[in-house]
């Protein structure tokens, strides 16, 4: 619930999850500006308490309708005490700050394919989840964005926003391209980070999207980052999207 009498609060809690340890964020690209993709991409924090000891999740998503977030499953394991959702000016987090539940959890099919050179993996290495996150209250002078509606036509360009964290506390949204290298028939896609960037620590759950004639879609979200060496790599999972939304809002 949006309160608006508590909003200096609610955003002081948003910075102290989102600031809690240290993180990093997108390792390249640019801070994001104001188009449809850094106004839908949100940060999440959420605050579990697994075996009386809280623990602190701080991930990315992404509005894809007044009321609901697409973000990465694993950001939302066990049983949240809350969830902060922030959005973005620029690159920087701005007031007001929404809460949310999870709506829905899924594990989408990870079809079929042969094991990438690029890469060096196959699919039984990959991590593949997503969620829905409801507010507790419609977003206004937010624009969601629509989701891709046939998983099989894999764009040739994509683009990433995460809102991983910095050292220096909460992480500025950021976007980098990405150049899709494997793809299965259900949509799972491996891409790499265009221009020697990497994908970080905070930015899981960020939208990975497409543009064409109709304007831009989401493809699917970050689920997992491939790297030798933690926390950052240069190659991303990317959990299809169109396998949790059908119907109006597709394209």
């Amino acid at each position: 619930m949006r309160i608006v009498g508590r909003g200096r609060l609610l955003f002081a809690a948003a910075m102290a999850v989102f600031a809690a340890t240290p993180g990093h964020a997108i390792d390249g690209g640019s801070v994001a500006g104001g188009d449809a993709l850094a106004q839908a991409t949100v940060g999440l924090g959420t605050v579990t308490q697994p075996d009386e000891a809280l623990k602190l999740t701080r991930c990315s998503g992404v509005l894809v309708s007044p009321d609901l977030v697409l973000t990465a499953a694993h950001c939302v394991n066990g049983d949240p005490l809350g969830a902060l959702v922030v959005f973005f000016k620029g690159g920087n987090p701005v007031r007001p700050v929404y809460t949310a539940k999870v709506a829905a959890r899924y594990s989408p099919d990870p079809g079929e394919m042969l094991p990438n050179a690029a890469t060096g993996i196959t699919l039984e290495d990959l991590s593949v989840d997503l969620a829905v996150l409801r507010l507790t209250e419609p977003v206004k002078g937010r624009r969601p964005v629509s989701i891709a509606s046939d998983p099989s036509r894999v764009p040739k360009h994509l683009r990433f926003a995460g809102a991983g964290l910095s050292r220096t506390g909460v992480g500025r949204l950021r976007t980098a391209g990405l150049t899709p290298v494997a793809s299965t028939s259900t949509g799972l896609t491996i891409a790499r980070v265009d221009g020697g960037g990497r994908i970080c620590l905070g930015d899981s759950g960020g939208p990975v999207v497409a543009t064409d004639r109709g304007g831009t879609y989401v493809w699917g979200v970050a689920s997992a980052v491939i790297s030798k060496t933690a926390p950052c790599g240069s190659y991303v999972i990317v959990a299809p999207a169109a396998q949790v939304f059908s119907g109006p809002g597709m394209r």
